[in-house]
């Protein structure tokens, strides 16, 4: 691991998370939300729909974007996106997780992942990239050989709903099978859409 990546890593400062959080959260501006996506297809996710979809990312590592509606603030949003107490409750799959440092900038996380068929260990950079609109997360240690993606709050033509889009890239290396990876992370892409979008609105607390 990167020196710079194992210093924060075995220097926690969870007991100051929530003054870290609220720093955080006083640097978002609903007024910088990205614009608008113009080739969103709103009749499909106003009605409930999370579009999944193959993608590759720019270093040609093989993925999935999934994008959906929000009825909830951009506020809200982001709060549920780096509340890391719940992450089990929210994201199914999740065995374990345990939070090495946080700051303003972002934080460094370690996951335990039911991959279907497989389970995998593996610890993320999750950097706040725009705080409040924007997290990408790279791999630092552990199982697959490249681990990248990102949340991304954007406007809609409705001013009380938000355009959440999720990007996932993985590199397989080792043993675990590339096809299972990519067919379970597309296969668990829109219930999870589905999940979060709950519990963002309030309506799921399990």
């Amino acid at each position: 691991m990167n020196s710079k990546w194992f210093s924060l890593a075995t220097t926690s400062i969870l007991g100051q998370a929530p003054r870290i959080l609220l720093f955080t959260f006083s640097l978002f501006s609903p007024s910088v939300l990205v614009a608008v996506a113009p080739n969103a297809d709103w009749d499909r996710l106003f009605n409930g729909e999370v579009i999944v979809a193959d993608k590759e990312n720019e270093a040609g590592i093989p993925g999935l974007q999934a994008m959906f509606v929000v009825s909830a603030s951009a506020e809200r949003i982001w709060e549920v996106l780096v509340d890391y107490e719940h992450f089990k409750k929210i994201f199914k799959g999740i065995l374990k997780l345990r939070v090495l440092d946080e700051n303003p900038s972002g934080a460094i996380v370690e996951f335990w992942i039911d991959a279907v068929l497989a389970e995998l260990h593996y610890i993320l950079y999750r950097h706040y990239e725009r705080p409040g609109q924007r997290i990408t997360w790279k791999r630092l240690a552990g199982d697959l050989k490249a681990i990248e993606g990102s949340w991304e709050i954007s406007a809609t033509p409705r001013s009380d709903q938000k355009l959440l889009v999720y990007e996932s890239f993985v590199r397989v290396g080792g043993p675990v099978p590339t096809k299972l990876i990519r067919w379970g992370a597309k296969r668990r892409a829109r219930d999870m859409g589905k999940r979060l979008r709950q519990w963002i609105e309030g309506g799921l607390r399990e």
